[in-house]
């Protein structure tokens, strides 16, 4: 049995693709050609990951920007509350803002505004409460069907004019002004004016539901100096001067998270407009806006960014709004992106292939549909980060795929902070950004699962659920969580993969093996060899997976068996007519998140020394050790010692036949030692590791 992989079908190359540029007043038509471009991404990418097979992280790739930007921005909450009660829906949020004093030295932040809400009401109140921070926002009036407010807390309390029930449609206007403070939200300076929001700072914004499950249409009229360029989210429906003011009028169609309401500005702004015509309608087009600073160039990014909208909209849905963009913002956004939804923020000078296409694929899986709650996170972050890897696998071949997904794999086992990607409190107390958007678990571990689900379901199946899941009626432009995805794996497979997703998603850590196995030529001159999974982790103590077992022998023997494992020390017995000489557990190694080794068992020993195995990995300040002899079970000494020969630590007598052993060594100096197991005068020695 061969491994087979899939590799992705090629979209033509040679796009061409008209893009119109604005610098002042001056337009000028430009022709990009993909093909000649594609070998020099391809040798920057070669480059890129050659750094990070040197590196367990590397800098360079979008998801390591993306979670190392948002783990060092202080995004900020004002408060870790419960979610509020909703006794209505949010349908629209409608903000008119004067930003223009903003934009002008000394660059304050205050600034007043209104917005209207209009909701749909789901059980009788006469009341509605909204996030809203005191430190950021001073509410001066109210109107419309709030008659009185109380602002307290950082929660905002609108009392109705009367008791409305449900199916009931809520209007209201609130008159508020933004402090000139450092929120950590809304940010002006040096002519920039931006927002940004993850997790939950649109509250320092305006007042609204504060949370990822609120997602509602918006729209926003903002003043600016007649030099400044805005963008926003959706479509811009008219920017017309009032006086000296330019006032910009974008609308969002399509709802949207407060989290990824934005707005990004400045009176430096170079726009270049790009025009790209949908795979699926070439009729149709959709409008690309890229701002960006005059000592800056994006044009790497606008060449490459058509084929990556035609490649996701092939293997998740069409592209899923009318237009999209890319913003670099001020020196407070000081690393990565934010995928905010139609018009992505990143650092200055950030326009490299991989943050681009790291952010943009969170249109599809973050912002068409947004994480329910944060203990959801990995439909956003892990979705996004194994995006990356597929791209590579489109645009630069499988062995570069392979080399993206196993760096993943590096910085999860590197980094493992030992808790589970998804963890239930979290969808009550959001945690702090290092911890959600703690790279080696939220992006590496999570990206890594989809290769894992890809390897265990197959790629056809795989790739059915990925666009079934995009697809979904009842999820697009709407929130989801976790079990919403394995609804989708299981009626796509037509099996319960709730086992999967436990042990990857819901657990922490990985499996660690220590596998053995024994060969043995039989009465019949055939040939038998009998391989034992086991499992030494603790938590969980197992994981349930399918395994891949390569059987290499004399007279071109060579084959691969694939075989469930449903339970730890479960063993699996090959026969063959020809000499087995060596067993290899998952060759190919598709089990990327998994530590130990797999020896060979007494059978193969011809000396009749014990089989002494170690597992390297310092496992809670223990060794795990085993010792082999078949069935004959005498007590040995197992001693511990430093490379001068000295004895730290006298385990005493251990017991032969087939045992494990966890051995302390709390309080050793990190650095090599000597483990040294004496039986009948057999003395087996290996060297072991102590973090």
């Amino acid at each position: 049995m061969d491994h087979i992989t899939c590799v992705l079908g090629k979209y033509d190359a040679k796009y061409h693709w008209s893009a119109f540029r604005s610098i002042g007043e001056n337009y000028y038509f430009s022709i990009l050609n993909l093909s000649t471009m594609k070998f020099y991404l391809a040798l920057f990418f070669i480059l890129t990951i050659a750094y990070t097979t040197a590196q367990p992280v590397s800098p360079e790739r979008g998801s390591v920007m993306c979670s190392q930007g948002k783990s060092a921005r202080q995004l900020n909450r004002v408060s870790t509350m419960a979610p509020l009660p909703r006794p209505a829906n949010v349908l629209s949020y409608d903000l008119e803002a004067n930003f223009y004093h903003c934009f002008l030295p000394p660059y304050p932040n205050s600034f007043n505004a209104t917005v209207n809400s209009t909701l749909l009401t789901l059980s009788a109140t006469d009341s509605i409460q909204f996030n809203a921070s005191n430190s950021s926002l001073v509410v001066e009036a109210v109107w419309g069907d709030a008659v009185s407010f109380v602002h307290s807390a950082n929660i905002l309390t609108l009392y109705l004019d009367h008791t409305f029930q449900p199916g009931d449609t809520i209007d209201f206007t609130i008159r508020y002004h933004h402090n000139d403070i450092n929120d950590n939200a809304f940010y002006a300076s040096n002519g920039f004016v931006f927002t940004d929001f993850e997790p939950e700072g649109a509250r320092n914004w305006f007042p609204c539901y504060d949370s990822p499950d609120d997602k509602a249409l918006f729209s926003i009229k903002a003043g600016t100096p007649a030099t400044a360029k805005l963008g926003s989210n959706g479509i811009l429906a008219d920017s017309v001067m009032n006086g000296d003011t330019l006032v910009y009028h974008w609308v969002s169609d399509n709802n949207v998270a407060t989290y990824l309401m934005v707005v990004s500005a400045s009176v430096n702004y170079d726009l270049d407009i790009v025009y790209w015509p949908r795979t699926s309608n070439p009729n149709d087009s959709v409008e690309f806006r890229f701002y960006y600073q005059p000592n800056e160039n994006p044009g790497p990014t606008e060449a490459v960014m058509m084929d990556v909208a035609a490649f996701f909209s092939d293997i998740y849905c069409d592209h899923p709004f009318p237009k999209n963009g890319f913003a670099t913002v001020g020196s407070e956004f000081s690393w990565g992106g934010m995928e905010n939804q139609t018009l992505t923020s990143l650092c200055a000078g950030c326009w490299g292939e991989f943050l681009a296409v790291h952010e943009f694929s969170h249109q599809w899986f973050g912002d068409m549909i947004t994480c329910k709650t944060w203990a959801d996170i990995w439909l956003n972050e892990g979705f996004a980060t194994y995006s990356e890897s597929l791209w590579a696998e489109y645009a630069y071949g499988y062995n570069l795929y392979k080399q993206d997904v196993l760096s993943n794999a590096s910085a999860y086992l590197n980094g493992n902070p030992r808790w589970a990607i998804s963890n239930p409190e979290w969808a009550v107390t959001t945690p702090s950004s290092d911890v959600l958007f703690n790279y080696s678990v939220t992006y590496a571990k999570g990206a890594c699962i989809h290769h894992l689900l890809r390897y265990t379901v197959g790629d056809s199946l795989y790739f059915e659920v990925m666009k079934q899941y995009a697809q979904s009626p009842l999820l697009q432009y709407e929130s989801a969580e976790i079990a919403d995805f394995i609804d989708v794996v299981n009626n796509v497979t037509g099996e319960d993969y709730q086992w999967f997703f436990d042990q990857w998603v819901f657990e922490p850590n990985h499996p660690v093996y220590n596998n053995v196995y024994w060969i043995e030529q039989l009465p019949d001159q055939r040939w038998r060899v009998t391989f034992t999974v086991h499992q030494i982790q603790s938590i969980p103590d197992f994981f349930r997976m399918p395994i891949e077992l390569r059987i290499i022998g004399q007279d071109g023997l060579d084959t691969t068996f694939r075989v469930m494992n449903n339970e730890n020390n479960e063993s699996f017995v090959f026969e063959s007519d020809k000499k087995i000489t060596k067993l290899f557990f998952d060759f190919n190694n598709e089990i990327v998140l998994k530590q130990g080794t797999t020896i060979v068992g007494e059978s193969e020993t011809a000396s009749g020394k014990p089989v002494l195995d170690v597992v390297t990995t310092d496992i809670d300040g223990q060794l795990v050790v085993r010792i082999m002899t078949g069935d004959r079970a005498q007590a040995g000494r197992l001693t511990l010692l430093d490379l001068t020969g000295r004895v730290v630590r006298d385990f005493s007598s251990m017991y032969t036949g087939d045992n494990s052993y966890r051995l302390p060594v709390n309080g050793l100096s990190s650095g090599v030692y000597l483990l040294c197991f004496d039986w009948n005068g057999q003395p087996v020695t290996r060297k072991v590791f102590v973090k």
